[in-house]
């Protein structure tokens, strides 16, 4: 997985992710911003870590900028990371109490 910032007046930031020869964006945001390097978690206590990265983006209903998360976990059957909203929402909420649901998973195109 690579982060790319992309010089532009409003700031667009991109997620690429390289998996079983395959290349494909699995976020873009405009206006965004990273908040810093991905962090590999380990608060689910499976084999691989997930991979969280910390953005900062544009919301339009609120007409501002808001924290966001975006999430990869690693599905040992498909044998690549995915991207999962749900898994985000667990990391920006805080809430360990409930496990997230990772039916939403996306992964890499054909690895489905």
């Amino acid at each position: 997985m690579a982060a790319v910032v992309i010089e532009d007046p409003n700031g667009i930031c991109a997620i690429y992710r390289y998996q079983e020869g395959q290349l494909d964006l699995p976020f873009d945001g405009v206006p965004c911003k990273f908040l810093g390097p991905p962090s590999l978690m380990s608060d689910r206590k499976t084999d691989m870590p997930d991979v969280v990265f910390a953005v900062e983006l544009f919301v339009p209903n609120r007409g501002g900028m808001a924290n966001h998360k975006v999430a990869f976990y690693y599905d040992a059957e498909k044998n690549a990371y995915c991207e999962s909203q749900s898994l985000a929402s667990w990391y920006l909420s805080g809430n360990r109490a409930l496990a997230p649901d990772l039916q939403d998973g996306r992964c890499v195109a054909g690895s489905e």
